[in-house]
C-alpha cells in the first residue's frame, strides 16, 4: 500500500475573468459540489447523497472507469465556512477543498486549493515506477478538479443557478 499526498492551487479570479466570484458565491458552489459532485469534477460519474443531517453529508461517489483514484468511495463531508470543505473516505483517504486569500486580500487574489491524501492499497510502496505513474496521473486529475470546479461555479453564477 502507498500513501500519496499532493495539492494543487489555482487563482479563482484571474485578470480578465467575468464575473468575479465572491466568497458567498464560491461557498454556494462548494455546497452544491458536495451534493452534485459530477457537475464539478469531470472524473466523477455520479454522486448519491445517503444522508444530510446537521451539516454533515454522507455520500457515495462513483468515478469514471480508470479515471479516479478508485472505482467508488463513500465519503463523510463537513463544511467549515468560509474556508474549507473536508471529504473523509472510508478507506482513510482525505480531501480538503480550501478557499484562501492571497497577499493582496482582495477578490482578485482569492485562491482555491485541493489537498489530497490518497490511500492506495493496490500499489506497493516499493514499486517506484507504479508510484510515479500514479502520482503523475493524480496530479493531472487534481489540477483538472480545481480548475473545473472554479469554471463550473462561474458558469452557475452566469446562468443564475448560483445567486449573484
Amino acid at each position: 500500500m502507498v500513501d500519496l499526498n499532493l495539492a494543487y492551487t489555482s487563482k479563482i479570479n484571474p485578470e480578465g475573468v467575468s464575473p468575479v466570484l465572491t466568497i458567498p458565491q464560491i461557498w454556494q458552489g462548494l455546497q452544491r459540489k458536495i451534493r452534485f459532485a459530477h457537475e464539478f469534477v469531470p472524473v466523477i460519474e455520479s454522486c448519491e447523497v445517503l444522508e444530510d443531517k446537521d451539516g454533515v453529508v454522507t455520500r457515495q461517489v462513483k468515478f469514471k472507469k480508470g479515471q479516479g483514484p478508485m472505482d467508488e468511495a463513500r465519503e463523510v463531508v463537513r463544511s467549515y465556512y468560509p474556508a474549507w470543505v473536508d471529504f473523509q473516505q472510508d478507506d482513510g483517504s482525505h480531501i480538503r477543498n480550501i478557499v484562501s486569500d492571497g497577499p493582496g486580500g482582495s477578490l482578485k487574489d482569492l485562491h482555491m486549493t485541493y489537498v489530497f491524501e490518497f490511500r492506495l492499497p493496490d500499489i506497493a510502496e516499493s514499486d517506484t515506477a507504479a508510484v510515479e505513474k500514479e502520482l503523475a496521473r493524480l496530479k493531472g486529475m487534481s489540477k483538472k478538479a480545481v480548475e473545473s470546479s472554479i469554471e463550473v461555479i462561474r458558469e452557475m453564477v452566469k446562468d443564475g443557478r448560483i445567486a449573484s
